[in-house]
């Protein structure tokens, strides 16, 4: 038995498990053509996205299943280059001589995540436009290059048609330009360094078995390209109502699955916008495109690797964790709002008199309430039509009980800085929407 220098020989024997990157790689082609087919119809404005999406979906032939394919592709392609990724990160082959094709996988990751977030903004939605809002968030924090970052994302001082535009055209241009250029690089780098190899003793002359390898993962995509179909059709992507770029925007709206970490980070700290968002996001895309830079040992083993597998750990750990979190306080609050429906029918007069409240907060020096006419007109007119309407209970009373951080341009705030308590935030709610 002979050992080689870096101990990687293809053991001789059956790998059940496939060629993660590879099943990535066909899923993600499988996106691009369906993505091309989708182009047809539609547009990227706000004015025609989301409707031209429900066209889509409803009228044109094999549209919603096409849609189906496509949004279930950029998630199923991302998961199985994360898995790869990890699979490779814990046979240890990220380390010399494959130290390029890691730097290069990390990049297709990046691309890969690229789609799917930009996929699920260019919806033209209310969740697409918070969606906008948060990253907009994010670029104009950043300091000293916040206000051109910002520019540069929406195209001008606010969020409009050109925002998508320009979305539509990283969507469908710049990623797929960069997938195509990393993948010839990664294989013709891949072709130099030799296929990966278990961290095993065996003899030199040891060859893999490729027309198993071949029938495997052949097989292995027949079922994952099967499983997508089931997920397109039994699981269609959702699309919310249009967005409205004058209104107050969602506050209900949860990012796709892979940012509901930071988007738990960014409920619970205030004020660290760019440090969350931006900042710790880019330590961990460093940190991964660093790793064989950092960890240069020549120890593939991982009995051998135990702290830096024990960091890892932490970090999937973490990540995990605050997802959970994200979720669980995702349906903690459907659950709420579905015991305060937003649509319950007003009832004729309230119970607790209303007009002191009002006069504390000073309301009618900006507001019109209920068609008071020596109201004040800064704000928009307060009345239960347009508050059922146009609002939930659960966004009102976010907005009412604290403005200026709930809201970050508000103009909105109250006499002395004092905030209602909640029996005066029930009040309000209840004269507004009802009982």
């Amino acid at each position: 038995m002979a050992h080689t220098k870096y101990a990687f020989v293809v053991p001789d024997r059956w790998d059940p498990l496939p060629t993660l990157g590879l099943l990535a790689l066909v899923i993600a082609v499988g996106g691009l053509v369906t993505g091309i087919l989708l182009a047809f119809n539609y547009a990227p404005t706000f004015e025609a996205a989301q409707p031209s999406i429900v066209n889509i979906s409803s009228n044109v032939t094999l549209g919603g299943f096409l849609r189906g394919l496509h949004f279930w592709a950029g998630n199923f392609a991302l998961v199985l280059a994360a898995l790869h990724g990890i699979r490779v990160f814990w046979n240890g082959a990220y380390k010399a001589p494959r130290r390029a094709l890691w730097v290069v996988g990390c990049g297709i990751f990046l691309v890969l995540l690229g789609f799917a977030y930009t996929g699920y903004l260019l919806r033209g939605d209310e969740r697409a436009l918070a969606g906008i809002v948060v990253a907009d968030g994010v670029a104009s924090s950043t300091p000293v290059v916040g206000g051109a970052a910002s520019a540069l994302l929406l195209g001008g001082e606010v969020i409009s048609s050109v925002t998508l535009v320009r979305l539509y055209a990283i969507h469908t241009q710049m990623l797929p330009v960069a997938l195509v250029g990393l993948v010839l690089a990664f294989l013709w780098l891949w072709r130099r360094a030799g296929p990966a190899r278990a961290h095993t003793d065996a003899s030199d002359d040891t060859a893999p078995a490729w027309p198993r390898a071949i029938l495997r993962d052949t097989v292995w995509a027949g079922v994952v390209v099967t499983l997508l179909a089931v997920f397109a059709v039994a699981l269609p992507p959702e699309i919310g109502p249009k967005a409205d770029l004058g209104g107050p925007g969602s506050p209900d709206a949860q990012p796709e699955w892979f940012f509901l970490w930071v988007n738990q980070l960014l409920h619970r700290v205030d004020g660290m916008t760019f440090l969350i968002g931006g900042l710790l996001p880019g330590l961990l895309v460093g940190l991964m495109f660093g790793l064989p830079f950092i960890a240069r040992g020549k120890e593939r083993a991982p009995r051998r690797r135990i702290p830096e597998i024990a960091i890892a750990l932490l970090v999937l750990l973490g990540i995990g964790g605050l997802t959970a979190a994200a979720l669980n306080r995702e349906h903690v609050e459907h659950e709420t709002e579905a015991e305060q429906p937003a649509d319950t029918a007003p009832e004729a007069g309230a119970e607790f008199d209303i007009a002191p409240v009002l006069k504390k907060f000073r309301c009618a020096q900006c507001h019109t309430i209920d068609g008071d006419e020596d109201g004040g007109d800064t704000g928009p007119a307060l009345n239960r039509k347009v508050f059922g309407e146009l609002y939930t209970r659960k966004y009102f009373r976010l907005k009412v009980s604290n403005p200026g951080e709930f809201w970050e341009d508000t103009g909105m705030s109250y006499p002395r800085n004092r905030l209602p308590n909640d029996e005066e935030l029930d009040a309000l709610t209840e004269h507004f929407f009802g009982k």
